[in-house]
């Protein structure tokens, strides 16, 4: 897979003087601490649960099966009322 450069335009000054504290304080250059934050970020179990379709696909089919063969009312009107107060 071809490496893309990213420009980041717009970045805050007091972001990018703590981008260059933190290079200098792990010896890196700054687009190296750039580079090795952004893999810390996005190999975070929080970001893989968010992409598992299955999973969320499964408690999604859970809850109708609990739900099955109820009604729930439609709360438009309970909003209406609610900001006519």
């Amino acid at each position: 897979m071809p490496i893309t450069p990213v420009t980041l335009n717009d970045l805050n000054p007091l972001v990018l003087e703590k981008l260059i504290i933190l290079a200098t304080k792990h010896n890196r250059s700054l687009s190296d601490e750039i580079k090795a934050i952004l893999e810390q970020v996005t190999s975070s179990k929080e970001i893989e649960q968010k992409h598992n379709s299955p999973q969320a696909w499964s408690k999604i089919d859970e809850a109708r099966k609990l739900h099955a063969g109820q009604s729930f009312s439609d709360s438009a009107e309970l909003l209406r009322e609610d900001r006519q107060r």
